[in-house]
């Protein structure tokens, strides 16, 4: 996107190195490894933060609690078994739970920071009849049905990896000119999709084929920004 938007304002006659010159936010949803990559390869001033930027900030740390703690009382993990009891061999790739049994590697996945992660799934006629059942599980009740599932356990391949971009941006994003720029997206992004969604009332588009989405979110767009000069531009002077 980033590309397309540097070929649009050169082809304008705009500038021809608008990249450079500008400061670029986004959401959690846009912190990957490549997106990361993409910034630092190419000098673009941006700010992206993970998903845990927010746990590693001291000012949330004594933030109100979204659910009361009579909602979340079901959901406390006091008793539960952590993985660390579980017997992982990373190099066969096998796991065996705390009473013995042997589980199934469930998936292989690399994270966006590009740290492998193994998940293991207790097998489902194991752990329904198991003594430690209520120990171990989060929701025990989960592996009384077909459509459940076992005790599920993760864990990271390999711990001792090289920096990557993803580390780079937590960097920016955690220091104090990170905090103030990310901060002030809430006052300039935010709006645009608010004033869209709510007061344009484009909840749904009403078109089909990507062509004539296209087209109708272009046209909301030019009518947010005919908007917007009107109200703070020179037309309003």
């Amino acid at each position: 996107m980033l590309a397309k938007v540097g070929e649009c304002y050169k082809r304008l006659g705009i500038n021809d190195d608008i990249l450079g010159k500008i400061i670029v936010t986004a959401d959690t949803g846009s912190a990957n490894e490549a997106n990361m990559t993409y910034l630092h390869e190419n000098s673009i001033n941006g700010y992206i933060p993970d998903n845990q930027f927010r746990s590693r900030d001291p000012k949330f740390h004594n933030r109100k609690v979204k659910h009361p703690e009579w909602k979340r009382q079901d959901r406390k993990l006091t008793n539960q078994i952590p993985a660390a009891e579980f017997n992982f061999d990373p190099v066969k790739k096998t796991c065996m739970c705390p009473a013995g049994e042997d589980m199934w590697l469930q998936k292989n996945r690399t994270s966006p920071e590009g740290i492998p992660k193994l998940f293991f799934e207790g097998r489902i006629s194991k752990c329904r009849d198991c003594s430690i059942k209520k120990k171990c599980m989060r929701n025990p009740s989960l592996a009384d049905t077909g459509k459940g599932h076992g005790r599920i356990v993760s864990f990271i391949l390999n711990d001792k990896r090289k920096p990557t971009y993803t580390d780079w941006m937590k960097h920016r994003v955690d220091s104090d000119v990170g905090k103030r720029i990310y901060a002030h997206r809430m006052s300039v992004v935010e709006p645009v999709f608010g004033n869209i969604g709510y007061n344009k009332r484009l909840n749904r588009f009403s078109l089909r084929g990507k062509t004539k989405v296209n087209g109708q979110w272009q046209l909301y767009c030019l009518v947010h920004n005919i908007e917007k000069i009107n109200n703070y531009g020179q037309m309003a002077a």
